[in-house]
C-alpha cells in the first residue's frame, strides 16, 4: 500500500466526498458516504474536520459544526489554557502555618495545611512529590519549629476553592471511582484509594471480603459484587458521592485464588491527608489533639513556617494529555479561571471565541470532560488546534504532552504498525457512547493538518467503534497531500 493524492471536496461545511484527482500511483480511495451508511453510525450523532494548518482551510467534514460530548479531548483545550495563562515552568503551592502561639514546645491554637489547588501532592505519578516525602516534609516543618505537643485541631484546608467547585452532571456511577475524584483547594494522593477483593474461583460466587488501602478514616464500604465468567476482566464499580463515606460496590471481577484490585475515589481529601499528618506527628512523637476539613471558612493564620511546591506546569500538562487524568485537568482548569479571576461559567467559551473561533453550539460543565452535558463541534476544535499551533509560547509543551500514533500514551497501540505510525498527535476521549480523537497528522510531505473527529451513541460496541475509527484516520491519513 502507498500514497496516492485525493482532492478534498467540502460541500457546504456539511459532509463531503474524497474525490479523485489521482495521481500515477494508486492511492486508497475512500468516500465518507461509506463511513455514514455504516450501520454503525446510521443513528449515531458524528462531527468530524481536518483542517490544512498553512492555509487555514477545512479539507474534510461530516458534519463540523454539530456539537457532541467530546469526552477527554475537551482535555486539549483545558491544557493549552493553562500553559498559555500560568506558564509552562508555573508550580502550585501547599503551605503549613499556625492560628495561635508556640510557647515552649507547645502550639496553643490549630495547625493549617492550606492547598492552592495542587494535584500533584502526594501524588504517585510524581516520585518527587510522592506520599512518604510530602509526609516527612510535612514533620520536618513541625519539628523545626520545636514544637512537640500540638493543644488544638489538624485542619486540611481546602478554602481555596470551597465546596462549589465540585462538579455537578457527573455521572452518579462514576463519583465515587477513582477517574471521579473531585478536586478541591488541598488534594493528596491522587485523591484516591485502592479496594483489594479476596477472588473466589467459582462464577457467580459473592465476593464479600475486601479492603480499603490506605485506611481512609470514616470509610465503609458493601460489596454487592460477584465473580465474573473466565476472561472477564474489571467489571466493579463503587458508588457514592463526594463527602458521603457510607457506599458499596456493585459488579463483577475476574474470577481467581488470589487478590484483584479497583481504585475509588477519597471522600474527603482534606480530612483524609489531615488524618494521615496526624499519625505521621504521633510516630515521631508530636502529640495533637482533632482533625478537620475546611472548605468554607478563611482562617487567620497568625504565621506560615513552610511551603511545599508542586512540580512545573509542563509536566502535570503532560501526564493530563497523555494519561488523561481527569483530578489533574480539573485542577489546571479551576486555577486557570482563577488566575484570570473570571467568575462565568463560559469563560472557557468566551476565551477561544475572542480569538475568532466559532463557539456557537458549545458547552462546558468540567474541564476533564467527564460530563456528558460538554458540547464542543470539530471545526471549533480544529480551529483552536490551529492557534495552538501557531502559538509558539506553547506549542513545544503543548505538542509534547500529546499521545504519539503506535508509540506513547493513550494511543501506544493506535494507529500502530501503519504509515502514520509516530506521524499522529493526539488526545483520545471515551465516556460512556462516546468516541473521540483530536490532534494532529504530518503527512508524508512533511505538512500539518489539525483533525478531530467524535462519534455520539453509536450502535456497535466500543471495540468496534474503536477500530473503525481507526480505518477511517489510516484512510485519511494516508490522502493527505
Amino acid at each position: 500500500m502507498y500514497k496516492g493524492y485525493w482532492l478534498f471536496i467540502v460541500i457546504g461545511l456539511g459532509w463531503s466526498n474524497i474525490g479523485c484527482s489521482q495521481s500515477s500511483k494508486q492511492g486508497k480511495a475512500y468516500s465518507m458516504e461509506d463511513f455514514e451508511s455504516d450501520s454503525c453510525f446510521q443513528s449515531a450523532g458524528v462531527s468530524l474536520a481536518i483542517l490544512d494548518i498553512l492555509n487555514d482551510s477545512i479539507l474534510v467534514a461530516l458534519k463540523p459544526s454539530h456539537a457532541l460530548p467530546p469526552a477527554s479531548t475537551q482535555k486539549i483545550l483545558v491544557t493549552a489554557l493553562a500553559l498559555k495563562v500560568m506558564g509552562a515552568d508555573f508550580q502550585f503551592q501547599t503551605r503549613i502555618g499556625h492560628t495561635g502561639t508556640i510557647r515552649h514546645d507547645t502550639l496553643f491554637g490549630n495547625l493549617i495545611i492550606r492547598g492552592f489547588g495542587d494535584p500533584s501532592l502526594g501524588s504517585a505519578h510524581f516520585p518527587e512529590t510522592a506520599w512518604n516525602d510530602v509526609m516527612e516534609a510535612l514533620v520536618k516543618f513541625v519539628s523545626d519549629k520545636g514544637i512537640r505537643h500540638i493543644a488544638g485541631t489538624i485542619i486540611g484546608d481546602a478554602s481555596f476553592y470551597g465546596l462549589d467547585a465540585i462538579a455537578q452532571t457527573w455521572p452518579y456511577q462514576d463519583l465515587a471511582n477513582y477517574y471521579g475524584a473531585f478536586c478541591t483547594g488541598l488534594n493528596f494522593h491522587d485523591n484516591k484509594h485502592s479496594l483489594h477483593f479476596k477472588q473466589n474461583l467459582t462464577p457467580g460466587a459473592e465476593v464479600n471480603q475486601l479492603e480499603i488501602a490506605p485506611e481512609v478514616p470514616g470509610l465503609s464500604i458493601r460489596s454487592l459484587v460477584k465473580t465474573g465468567p473466565r476472561g472477564s476482566g474489571d467489571e466493579a464499580y463503587i458508588m457514592g458521592a463526594p463527602l458521603q463515606t457510607n457506599r458499596y460496590v456493585r459488579g463483577t471481577i475476574p474470577p481467581g485464588s488470589g487478590t484483584f484490585t479497583i481504585e475509588g475515589s477519597l471522600p474527603d481529601p482534606p480530612y483524609f491527608l489531615a488524618y494521615h499528618l496526624k499519625k505521621n506527628l504521633a510516630a515521631r512523637g508530636i502529640s495533637s489533639g482533632e482533625i478537620q476539613a475546611n472548605y468554607e471558612n478563611t482562617l487567620d493564620v497568625v504565621e506560615w513556617f513552610g511551603t511545599l511546591n508542586s512540580p512545573a506546569l509542563r509536566r502535570i500538562v503532560n501526564l493530563t494529555n497523555q494519561n488523561s487524568i481527569n483530578l489533574f485537568a480539573e485542577a489546571l482548569g479551576m486555577r486557570a479561571q482563577d488566575s484570570l479571576a473570571v467568575k462565568n461559567g463560559d469563560w472557557m467559551i468566551d476565551f477561544w471565541a475572542e480569538k475568532k473561533v466559532d463557539m456557537r453550539g458549545c458547552h462546558f460543565e468540567d474541564y476533564s470532560g467527564l460530563s456528558p452535558f460538554n458540547a464542543l463541534s470539530a471545526q471549533a476544535m480544529v480551529q483552536i488546534l490551529r492557534i495552538i499551533h501557531e502559538d509558539q509560547t506553547i506549542w513545544p509543551d503543548f505538542l509534547e504532552s500529546l499521545a504519539v500514533a503506535g508509540q506513547s500514551g493513550t494511543l501506544r497501540s493506535f494507529l500502530k504498525s501503519t504509515k502514520a505510525e509516530g506521524r499522529v498527535f493526539a488526545k483520545s476521549g471515551l465516556i460512556s457512547g462516546v468516541r473521540s480523537y483530536a490532534g494532529y497528522m504530518v503527512s508524508e510531505s512533511g505538512k500539518w493538518y489539525a483533525f478531530d473527529i467524535m462519534t455520539h451513541n453509536s450502535a456497535c460496541g466500543a471495540q468496534q467503534v474503536r477500530k473503525k475509527l481507526e480505518q477511517l484516520l489510516e484512510t485519511l491519513y494516508l490522502s493527505l497531500p
